[in-house]
């Protein structure tokens, strides 16, 4: 009866998507070289699907809960008396092909889904510089001036079937927020104050700004950037920029409808966990009414109930930041280009879709239940299990995360000779600070992501290509740092506190890793092109069992030795 049922129909699906646009607008210059565009465009998504297979949980029940009635017959269970459902085939899942096809019929549906997206968008900008009016030492003023209106839909809807939660997919409501709009200006400005001079090659800065307003919760935002860019030789160049953004939620993350979901979780208030995360966990897991040494055993042998949705109150994420960095291109070596820049970026108000691992863990983490998250999670039973569904996994606007490193990419090219070229390249980050501070009850509370999964300190890049004529052999590098094997924090002493499980595991880091990949490409003519390699040459997994598939991992190849050939062709 538990068998993998393949023989019930394959799940299956069709989908269309009819995409139109329209675009009517003018473009042309005055004052003889300035230039102006306008534009209206609109812009229509639908999308059609059918979802084949697609089995209605109540009449499996049914169909299965098989039995013989008065005159020995194989009926359902629910027509063994009285005929109650006259449709309802007893379903044979004794022997794969055993199911007949009147009781597939019965059991599955073909589901349906309509979506619907629209965007009307209006856009005006000017474009010019000073030459006629004034210039500065290093030129004319340039400059750039525009606004945009725009307005956007969504929608979707499953069928009925769906909706009401009877079949294999989870319970989907309909989707349908109220319309999305934002009125727009900007400005940019670029200011050449030197040129041509001794100790000032160059010297320029530049500075825009915008304004937004938008519809609903986020209301008017200011974003602003001022740069400058000083070449004292020819040879060099440093250049600095600050800036100040924003983004706007989007209608998904305002109002999604809730949503039926599953996943493994892993219950912070277990005695498996309750040692891994923050010093106030054991202490808000009693507070929340679960025993010392519980065990959720429901948790650990499957999937938990929770929802999913959007956040009509989220606000928009601010970023600040600050980048500066040189650029060598030495007179001397012709061909070398180097380019390194410092950036210390912050974000506040992140917008994120938290996850409901996240959400838990935040929960009891905190400084007390006193919190955004905890608020997210439905009371326990009285025998300290998740409630059902167990929480809401939602779009929040976290406090901030923090970013500091450095970038470099360095890249040569020399020929030997006319026939003859090599070009060599590396670049790569460096992380100096990697932090979210995820708590808006405490913003000061740190939590490192630098060294965890998905974020080493060092990810390079480094590629060679030999051409001689119309061959070209190729060879890339790529270099991944180690990572943590869990959370930093766990093994790790961090921000002055002691590691918090220090026997978490026997190993306290996924080893760095170096992938190799070759190519070769040859040009018949102008037009056509033969060319195939090898990526991950040495076939190399992703380390100690993880599939290279999710959030962290995803940072590791997947697919392991990949051969590929292909031709390329211009008519």
């Amino acid at each position: 009866m538990n068998r993998n049922n393949n023989d019930l129909g394959t799940r299956d699906e069709f989908d269309r998507r009819d995409t139109y646009r329209i675009v009517v607008g003018a473009e042309g210059t005055f004052n003889d070289d300035w230039k102006y565009d306008f534009s209206v465009n609109y812009g229509e998504f639908q999308s059609r699907s059918k979802f084949y297979n697609n089995r209605i949980e109540s009449r499996f029940l049914k169909a299965a809960d098989a039995v013989r009635n008065g005159s020995g017959q194989i009926v359902c269970r629910v027509n063994q008396v009285t005929v109650t459902d006259a449709a309802c085939v007893p379903l044979n899942l004794f022997g794969n092909g055993a199911p007949s096809q009147a009781a597939l019929n019965y059991i599955n549906t073909t589901s349906t889904r309509r979506g619907k997206a629209t965007e009307f968008d209006v856009t005006a900008n000017v474009v010019g510089d000073s030459s006629q009016l004034f210039e500065l030492p290093g030129g004319p003023v340039k400059f750039a001036i525009g606004a945009e209106y725009r307005r956007e839909t969504a929608s979707y809807a499953y069928d009925d079937t769906i909706k009401g939660g009877d079949t294999f997919f989870n319970a989907i409501p309909d989707f349908r927020p109220p319309s999305f709009s934002v009125k727009e200006a900007y400005g940019e400005l670029e200011l050449p104050l030197l040129k041509d001079l001794p100790f000032a090659q160059e010297l320029s800065i530049s500075a825009a700004g915008r304004v937004a307003d938008y519809k609903g919760s986020t209301g008017t935002v200011w974003a602003y950037n001022v740069g400058g860019l000083y070449a004292p030789v020819r040879d060099l160049k440093f250049r600095v920029n600050y800036s100040k953004s924003v983004r706007a939620p989007t209608l998904g993350d305002l109002y999604s409808s809730p949503s039926q979901n599953f996943d493994q979780l892993n219950d912070p208030c277990d005695v498996l966990y309750i040692n891994t995360g923050k010093p106030t966990r054991a202490a808000n897991c009693a507070a929340a009414g679960v025993p010392v040494g519980f065990e959720n055993t429901v948790a650990r042998a499957g999937s938990t109930d929770f929802l999913s949705a959007g956040n009509p109150n989220l606000k928009a994420e601010q970023s600040r930041s600050l980048t500066y960095g040189a650029i060598f291109q030495p007179s001397f070596v012709p061909g070398l280009a180097v380019t390194v820049d410092y950036y210390d970026i912050k974000i506040n108000k992140v917008i994120s879709a938290v996850d409901a691992q996240t959400i838990l863990n935040a929960c009891y983490d905190a400084a007390s239940l006193n919190n955004q998250f905890c608020g997210f999670i439905n009371p326990r039973q009285s025998n300290g299990l998740f409630a059902r569904p167990a929480l809401l996994q939602t779009v929040v606007n976290f406090a901030a995360q923090r970013a500091k490193g450095i970038d470099f990419d360095a890249s040569y090219n020399r020929r030997f000779g006319p026939d003859t070229k090599a070009v060599l390249r590396v670049v790569g980050t460096w992380v100096r600070t990697r932090t979210n501070y995820p708590y808006l009850d405490d913003p000061n509370q740190p939590d490192r992501v630098k060294g965890e999964l998905g974020d080493p300190v060092w990810n390079v890049n480094a590629s060679i290509d030999l051409t001689h004529k119309n061959f070209t052999l190729g060879y890339q590098l790529r270099y991944i740092g180690r990572q943590s094997i869990t959370d930093w924090e766990a093994q790790h002493d961090t921000y002055g506190e002691p590691a918090r499980d220090p026997n978490y595991a026997d190993v306290v880091y996924y080893p760095k890793v170096i992938y190799h990949a070759v190519r070769a490409s040859v040009d018949v003519d102008k037009s056509f092109t033969l060319y195939g390699g090898v990526d991950n040459l040495t076939d190399k997994r992703p380390p100690y069992g993880l599939l290279g598939t999710g959030d962290g991992d995803g940072i590791y190849d997947n697919i392991g030795r990949f051969m590929y050939v292909g031709v390329s062709a211009k008519f």
